[in-house]
């Protein structure tokens, strides 16, 4: 909740700051819950900011362009496979993981003739190892990666 309310401070400063060097530009009010970076269920905060038309635009690129971006770090590689059938138990492995897991992503991996399961955006090796040992009864022989992963969700 500090966080959330630190994070539209800061972009109201900043706002504020390009607000100053363009007195005379076009406005547009820009209310950041159109942003999308909140989750719809947990946004309690809301602020409507005068800014240039240009600004908003901007802004909203860069958000878009940030949630495709990837990381390097660690996930817990669940399954390997390679056949005719490989596909169907890789997709069988992550509905698997995430109705035992719903607050961990899982993702398939196809690097042929290859078909890996990826569980987890982990950043650090400790948080993957964490999620191996959560994970291990459930999925025997699954271990740890380094690998690209997604940002986590704000």
């Amino acid at each position: 909740m500090k966080i959330k309310f630190f994070v539209v401070l800061a972009f109201a400063l900043i706002v504020n700051l390009f607000n100053i060097n363009s007195l005379y530009a076009q406005r547009a009010i820009y209310d950041i819950s159109e942003l999308g970076i909140f989750p719809e269920d947990n946004c309690t905060a809301s602020a409507k900011i005068q800014c240039e038309s240009d600004l908003k635009t901007i802004e909203s690129n860069i958000i878009l362009g940030n949630r495709k971006k990837q990381a390097y770090g660690y996930s817990v590689q669940i399954y390997f496979g390679a056949g005719s059938d490989a596909q169907t138990k890789a997709e069988k492995s992550v509905k698997e993981f995430r109705r035992s897991f719903p607050d961990e992503d899982a993702t398939i991996v196809y690097e042929a003739p290859y078909f890996k399961v990826h569980a987890g955006n982990c950043r650090s090796r400790l948080e993957a190892t964490k999620l191996k040992k959560a994970v291990e009864s459930q999925f025997p022989g699954c271990f740890i990666v380094e690998c690209k992963i997604n940002y986590p969700k704000l």
